[in-house]
């Protein structure tokens, strides 16, 4: 083992009505849209950590026993490790509530995904729809598709 130290991170698939859920990035932030998400803090479970940023950034209120894991993506070599959830039951009607981070959220046709999208995103929405559940990024070549 190298030492290096591994981040995780969990992103969440909200699907309603044929729509996923995505929030609109402030243009000090990229401008693009992602999913709802970010870093498990040390000493927190994966499913807390999905609860409390879907609370923090979309107003979402989650029961864990409502969340399923669906993908896992290991990126940069094992140093990071993407945890993608989907919830089909929650509560609060989703808002951006991290204005300085994100604009507003918006509801996509899981069809059509919004044109501004990280690869990153764009493939873990395509693995939740091919129901795949681990996949890794080759360096070389970008990410697996």
């Amino acid at each position: 083992m190298n030492g290096q130290k591994t981040t995780v991170v969990v992103r969440l698939i909200l699907e309603k009505e044929g729509k996923l859920l995505f929030l609109k990035k402030t243009a000090q932030n990229g401008g693009g849209f992602s999913l709802v998400g970010g870093k498990v803090d040390s000493g927190e479970s994966a499913h807390d950590a999905i609860v409390r940023e879907s609370h923090e950034e979309a107003n979402i209120v989650i029961k864990k026993k409502h969340l399923r894991l669906i993908h896992i993506f290991q990126r940069h070599s094992g140093s990071e490790l993407i945890l993608l959830f989907a919830a089909k039951k929650w509560k609060g009607e989703p808002v951006s509530k991290e204005l300085d981070k994100f604009k507003k959220v918006s509801w996509f046709d899981k069809s059509v995904l919004p044109k501004n999208v990280s690869q990153t995103t764009e493939h873990l929405v395509s693995k939740y729809f091919s129901h795949e559940f681990f996949s890794e990024e080759n360096i070389l070549r970008g990410i697996n598709k």
